[in-house]
C-alpha cells in the first residue's frame, strides 16, 4: 500500500460519514442482520480509539469538531456525521465495521484479515499525522 503524502485537509468535502461507511461495511457484508445503532456504536469506538492514540498525540485542533465520538456525545450519529480520518485513510472504517460484525459471527479468521487492513491504514494514518502536526506537549513520536 503507498504512503499518502501530506494533503490539506482545507476545503475537502468528500470525507466519508458514518452513512458512507454503514453502506460500504453492509455491501461487502449483505443480509447482516446488525442494526444501524450497533454500527454507529462501533464507529463511536473506531473513532474514539483513533482520537486516543493518533490524534491527541499531535498538536493540533483541525481534528476537533469531527468524528463519531464527538457527534456521539452531542446526541448521536446522523447519515452525514463526518467521521475523523480524513478519505485517503476512510477505508479503515469499512473494515473496522466488518471486522466487528466477524467477530460478533465467530468468523475469526476472517475478522483477523479485515482488523490488519484497519491496522494498515491506522498506521498510515498516524505516519501522516506525524509527517503533518507537531507532537503534543509531552508526547515524542516513535518510529
Amino acid at each position: 500500500m503507498a504512503v499518502p503524502g501530506p494533503f490539506d485537509l482545507e476545503g475537502e468535502d468528500d470525507e466519508m460519514t458514518a452513512g458512507q461507511a454503514m453502506e460500504q461495511a453492509d455491501e461487502m457484508r449483505p443480509n447482516n442482520e446488525f442494526s444501524d445503532s450497533l454500527k454507529q456504536n462501533w464507529l463511536r469506538q473506531c473513532d474514539s480509539r483513533l482520537r486516543g492514540s493518533v490524534v491527541e498525540r499531535s498538536e493540533t485542533v483541525d481534528f476537533d469538531d469531527v468524528g463519531a465520538y464527538t457527534a456521539w456525545a452531542e446526541g448521536g450519529l446522523a447519515y452525514d456525521t463526518e467521521l475523523l480520518a480524513p478519505e485517503q485513510f476512510a477505508p479503515l472504517y469499512v473494515h473496522w465495521l466488518c471486522a466487528q460484525m466477524d467477530l460478533a459471527l465467530g468468523e475469526v479468521a476472517r475478522a483477523a484479515n479485515e482488523m490488519q487492513l484497519y491496522s494498515d491504514y491506522v498506521q498510515e494514518f498516524a505516519a501522516w499525522m506525524r509527517r503533518r502536526y507537531a507532537p503534543a506537549g509531552g508526547v515524542q513520536w516513535r518510529y
